[in-house]
């Protein structure tokens, strides 16, 4: 079973909590899409993107 879906659901966690006025828990979910995007491979530490085009589940070039 593939990992990547667990930065899906932070990421919908993360727009849920930009959408009903939680800014510091979207960001500390912003902090762990990327810790999970290292962490499964999906991006490098530098968070350059290592495979699929997007990075910790947003469009390429878009910066955190």
């Amino acid at each position: 079973m593939s990992k990547e879906w667990i930065i899906d659901v932070l990421g919908d966690l993360r727009g849920f909590a930009i959408a009903n006025a939680m800014p510091t828990l979207a960001e500390q979910l912003d902090e762990a899409i990327t810790v999970a995007a290292v962490e499964i491979g999906q991006i490098g530490p530098g968070g350059y993107i290592e495979a699929n085009g997007t990075e910790a589940g947003r469009p390429a070039g878009t910066t955190f």
